[in-house]
């Protein structure tokens, strides 16, 4: 007997529920609220998120600086419930606030919450490893969720004291086997992305942050739902599962339908835009708050001495941004660092004179917090060949190599440096290119010097993975742009200054 699934997902939300990007008040084709307004629940009919759900936009951070009824209220949970959620998966973001952050959201949402390579030590997130949906139809769907292990990589070590997070792989290899015993389809949400190039097979990335690949070609999900990546990649079917991944920011959900006839599945889907319409509730409830979120980012907080105008973004990287030169002597002045380098997003960037938390949340879209490494001059020649290769010479002419726009554009992977002045050759090769670096205008020689930069890039993630091995000599657990507010209103009218950068070697070019 032929029997039908369909399953509505969601991933990489970022607590986007109304339909605006917030850099302006214009409404947009997206947001969570006009997602679901397209979903058709009934009895054979799931839906699913694939997390990043807490943290990334005014709206979360605006939830959780709050605090008090506003954030027990878990507004974003509100919408999820309301849409009717059956399972969410935690994404690596949804950890950035701690343990009891992410428990306090995760007992809100009446869906289930999967991660079987999360270990819970207190109990209270409600995780579970994985759970068999018993449709009206008399289908049985085996679901499991994992999320990147690079969680241990790029998070604060406190906020997982309580949760342990472990191998990836190997946790959706375990659910697997059992799941196959027990469900008629099995289906895997992974927050973490593709390592490979889906239809060659290349390498994509090093390293074990992404993994998609690997379970598409070792395991045998009927399902690989992706994520992380914040790329569009359409349904495909590839080792016999069928998988796909959603951009970011509730610009599109995607619509998969399942086919069980005989003991085989065969699946289709669709990515679609999240649309231009919402329904009534919780839209209306939640209006309020929206105004609130509104109201702050409009609030003026400081005023710089000129406005900053926007640049392309090549000629931000070889003549210097003012907006990285600001956030530089923020980090500088803050941590007390030798030394700042800071990684900028892959959007237009601009500062008026008068400075908005709108304009800062626009130019700086990430929750990090920073970390101090010790590090040496090797060190940073090797973190600054990695900046060196953002350039390639086309007929001698200086363009963004494309290591940085395919298969994701990653302009924030290219890092602003303050405090020290380095020359780049671009006609050496890729990994021989920098030729100087001067501190306060001399060579470093063997001294060893504080170099501020976020959580994320003391990772090692971006291609900068000799951050790895440096001494941490201190973290900081305020998030950056909370740091621009409170050095603005200590700074009403702040003046920014360059403090070294890049300078090419070859003049000719």
């Amino acid at each position: 007997m032929k029997r039908n699934a369909k399953i509505y997902y969601t991933s990489d939300v970022h607590g986007y529920l109304f339909p605006t990007s917030y850099g302006d008040k214009t409404e947009r084709p997206m947001g969570l609220l006009n997602c679901i307004s397209n979903f058709e629940k009934d009895g054979n009919a799931l839906i699913f998120d694939g997390g990043d759900t807490i943290s990334g936009s005014p709206m979360a951070a605006f939830i959780t600086e709050q605090a008090g009824e506003i954030l027990e209220s878990e507004p974003l949970a509100q919408v999820y419930n309301a849409a009717f959620y059956d399972a969410v998966v935690p994404g690596n973001h949804d950890f950035n606030f701690g343990y009891d952050r992410l428990a306090g959201y995760m007992k809100k949402l009446n869906a289930v919450c999967l991660c079987a390579n999360a270990n819970d030590l207190k109990g209270h997130t409600g995780i579970t490893s994985s759970y068999i949906f018993n449709l009206k139809n008399g289908l049985r769907l085996g679901v499991t969720g994992i999320v990147t292990d690079y969680v241990n990589v790029w998070e604060n070590p406190k906020h997982l004291e309580q949760i342990q997070i472990t191998d990836a792989f190997a946790a959706a290899k375990n659910e697997l086997e059992h799941l196959k015993k027990e469900s008629d389809i099995t289906v895997c949400i992974y927050h973490g992305g593709y390592e490979c190039d889906l239809e060659t097979g290349a390498l994509l990335t090093s390293g074990n942050e992404n993994i998609g690949y690997r379970i598409l070609k070792e395991l045998d999900y009927d399902l690989l739902l992706t994520a992380h990546q914040h790329m569009t990649v359409k349904g495909r079917d590839c080792f016999g599962t069928h998988t796909l991944q959603l951009t970011a920011n509730a610009v599109q959900y995607a619509c998969i339908e399942l086919e069980y006839e005989d003991g085989a599945c065969t699946v289709t889907s669709s990515i679609l835009p999240a649309g231009a319409c919402h329904n009534r509730e919780p839209y209306e409830s939640l209006l309020p708050l929206e105004g609130q979120v509104q109201n702050w980012l409009d609030l003026e907080i400081g005023s710089l001495k000129e406005a900053i105008p926007e640049k392309e973004k090549l000629d931000m990287a070889l003549n210097g941004s003012q907006v990285a030169d600001f956030f530089n002597q923020i980090q500088m002045e803050y941590t007390k660092a030798d030394i700042s380098c800071i990684g900028l997003g892959n959007n237009p960037i601009a500062l008026p004179a008068q400075v908005t938390m709108r304009d800062l949340v626009r130019v700086y879209p990430f929750s990090n917090t920073l970390v101090v490494l010790e590090v040496t001059q090797e060190v940073l020649k090797q973190a600054l060949e990695r900046c060196g290769e953002y350039f390639t010479l086309n007929h001698g002419m200086v363009e963004i190599s494309e290591v940085f726009l395919k298969p994701k554009v990653e302009h924030y992977n290219y890092d602003y440096f303050a405090g020290i002045t380095y020359e780049i050759d671009l006609e050496r090769p890729v990994g021989d290119r920098v030729v100087r670096i001067l501190f306060h205008g001399e060579p470093i020689g063997n001294r060893k010097l504080k170099l501020c930069m976020s959580d994320y890039r003391a990772s090692g993630t971006g291609g900068y993975e000799v951050y790895k091995q440096c001494p941490v000599l201190e973290r900081f657990g305020t998030d950056v742009p909370q740091l621009a507010l409170e050095y603005l209103k200590n700074h009403p009218h702040t003046e920014i200054r360059r403090c070294g950068g890049l300078a090419l070697y070859n003049s000719r070019l």
